[in-house]
């Protein structure tokens, strides 16, 4: 019974929760459209910090950011709403407008088919998921092979596809293994002040390697960065390495 108690006041007090916060989107959207841009952008960044986020959410603080001409910050806000099913048609649109905005472009290299393939593991399935498939299949072909030492079946025509089986099962979990590493290493993130001196050292007068500006997409080394507090070490778009202030920069 005290467990039934709980849960129904955890129900409510969520649905209450779930309540405020739709009336602080409300108010404002409200501030929004009279024109009150940054008491609009206040409320909006409140309810992200309560972590009741939603594609919506994203989308109407990318354009309340456009309206600041804050270009960088609507980038990072579009990026997030295009996370989203709802939205992301709608925030791709978006991006396109806002990357024609900046008057500076970043040089990009494609990116190699590997890392486009552990991009779209951990986007699609996740590198849990595929661990699981790989844990499956290598499962599966070590039960098969002690039935064969069993005598259940028959060894000598099914050895090599047994065999066959616990490799690509083990591989299939290395690379979810991999997967995970680079996702927990490594994140993208965007520049949303005018620009930035990127350093071959985490020191203010160091060595200069080039200058990212704002709206640059930047690949964030989140190990590396924990050595050096309030800097960040970054890989440009050109593939470029170096060190970088960690304020005004948005981690998505």
């Amino acid at each position: 019974m005290k467990k039934i108690v709980v849960f129904l006041l955890f129900m409510i007090t969520h649905g209450m929760v779930a309540f405020a916060q739709q009336a602080d989107f409300d108010q404002a959207n409200t501030y929004f459209e009279n024109g009150e841009l940054n008491e609009a952008m206040t409320i909006y960044r409140m309810i992200e910090e309560s972590g009741q986020v939603s594609g919506g959410l994203f989308l109407n603080m990318g354009i309340t950011a456009v309206q600041l001409d804050s270009m960088g910050l609507a980038k990072y806000y579009f990026m997030k709403a295009r996370q989203f099913e709802t939205t992301r048609d709608r925030a791709e649109t978006a991006l396109e407008y806002v990357e024609s905005q900046f008057s500076r472009q970043s040089a990009t290299l494609p990116k190699l088919p590997w890392d486009r393939a552990v991009d779209w593991i951990n986007n699609k399935i996740t590198a849990s998921g595929l661990f699981i498939i790989g844990f499956l299949i290598t499962t599966s072909g070590l039960i098969l092979l002690y039935l064969g030492w069993l005598n259940k079946i028959s060894l000598n025509k099914t050895f090599p596809y047994l065999l066959s089986l616990i490799i690509i099962g083990t591989a299939i979990a290395g690379l979810a293994f991999y997967a995970d590493y680079v996702n927990q290493r490594y994140d993208e993130a965007v520049l949303v002040s005018d620009s930035k001196r990127v350093l071959e050292q985490p020191e203010t007068n160091g060595t200069l390697i080039s200058i990212a500006y704002e709206g640059y997409d930047l690949t964030v080394d989140h190990w590396k960065s924990d050595e050096q507090e309030g800097w960040l070490y970054i890989r440009l778009g050109n593939g470029q390495f170096g060190w970088i202030p960690d304020n005004d920069i948005m981690i998505l």
